[in-house]
């Protein structure tokens, strides 16, 4: 193969993959942002699912960077809330979704989630920006580094896929017992006279 020919398909490999890892990074987060806007739902009648859009709203404008902050404010790091009871006629549903582990591998994850912001910001602003895709060793050289980075952003994107999984796996075992539960002692047909 001639050396125009191999920069060609280096140039070209080297473009995919950071196509891959463009998407892959979009993965993770909208993973984060998935959870974050699970992390807490309260509905109600007279809401139908307002408060909870709002949540996902403003979770879509946030940028990846501060993402991993609210995640870890909301989904590892914040106390459960409860709820006062203050309109006793309203029916209000609440769940909390929260990760616990051991405070230091909640720094851990934090710190490892953070770097990969720092990896994505500094691929897009800056590798790319002085890649000489005219070069085969600066191709080789990116392709190489794209191939490492991709496994560090398919290990959190693993990680956070696992956590959804057990997330919608609560959510159908709730709604499977809601579907099934009758209230203590009472019957489900309640009939109301005008």
């Amino acid at each position: 193969m001639s050396e125009s020919a191999d920069l060609c398909e280096l140039r070209d490999l080297a473009l995919r993959k950071i196509g891959r890892n463009v998407v892959n990074f979009q993965k993770v987060e909208t993973c984060l942002r998935f959870l974050i806007a699970v992390s807490d739902v309260e509905t109600s009648h007279s809401q139908s699912g307002t408060v909870q859009a709002k949540r996902v709203a403003k979770a879509k404008r946030v940028p990846f960077g501060q993402l991993i902050d609210m995640f870890h404010r909301t989904v590892c790091g914040a106390d459960l809330q409860s709820h006062d009871a203050a309109d006793e006629t309203k029916v209000v549903i609440t769940t909390s979704f929260r990760l616990q582990g051991d405070p230091s591998d909640v720094k851990r994850q934090k710190r490892v989630l953070s770097a990969l912001v720092a990896e994505r910001n500094r691929l897009i602003h800056k590798d790319l920006a002085g890649f000489d895709h005219n070069s085969i060793e600066a191709c080789r050289s990116l392709v190489k580094g794209l191939d490492e980075q991709n496994v560090r952003v398919l290990d959190q994107l693993s990680s956070l896929a696992a956590v959804i999984s057990i997330y919608k796996e609560c959510i159908a075992e709730l709604k499977a017992w809601a579907s099934t539960a009758e209230p203590l002692g009472m019957s489900t047909d309640v009939h109301h006279d005008a």
